[in-house]
């Protein structure tokens, strides 16, 4: 049960630190996406059941906090959640590079996917979506991969010391 509402109440309280913190016009367009990052790391570390189901929340729950009526992060983090799950054993993620990386190239692709579901469910009222590619999704990836190896490894420690087993020591063995 730690496993599920830990992770979910980080959840919320990144969610609430990204949409009210990081929404100052300074930093707008370039503010790091935090719940992707829980979302990854979600991604690398759980199981494909329980942290596809707390996934779903959490996008459900970013859905809810922007307004969006289409559910476009409800089906986002989940797809990207998989996604991780599907490449954590094929890549390396130890180097900042190779981290950075990988968060860049999932944050894009979740601008992508983005843009061609806004584009599929309104194409007449939305016109002006490719533009926002170059002038917000680029700067927003890159500040989540820049942020991600900081978290990434915050997180690791922090989720060794909250499941340790009583006993032996800080996350290791007897």
């Amino acid at each position: 049960m730690k496993k599920i509402i830990f992770p979910l109440l980080l959840g919320i309280f990144f969610l609430i630190v990204q949409t009210t913190w990081l929404t100052f016009p300074p930093i707008w367009r370039i503010r790091p996406d935090i719940v992707l990052i829980l979302t990854l790391y979600v991604g690398l570390s759980s199981p494909p059941f329980s942290g596809g189901i707390l996934v779903f929340l959490l996008g459900y729950l970013m859905d809810l906090f922007s307004g969006n009526g289409f559910g476009l992060y409800a089906f986002s983090r989940p797809f990207l959640f998989y996604c991780a799950q599907l490449f954590k054993d094929r890549i390396y993620l130890e180097s900042f590079p190779s981290r950075s990386l990988f968060v860049f190239l999932f944050a894009l692709a979740e601008g992508f996917i983005l843009l061609i579901l806004l584009k599929a469910l309104n194409p007449e009222h939305l016109p002006n979506l490719y533009p926002l590619f170059f002038t917000v999704f680029l700067p927003q990836s890159f500040s989540t991969a820049l942020l991600f190896s900081v978290l990434f490894s915050l997180l690791k420690k922090g989720s060794s010391l909250l499941y340790a087993q009583p006993g032996t020591g800080i996350g290791g063995k007897l």
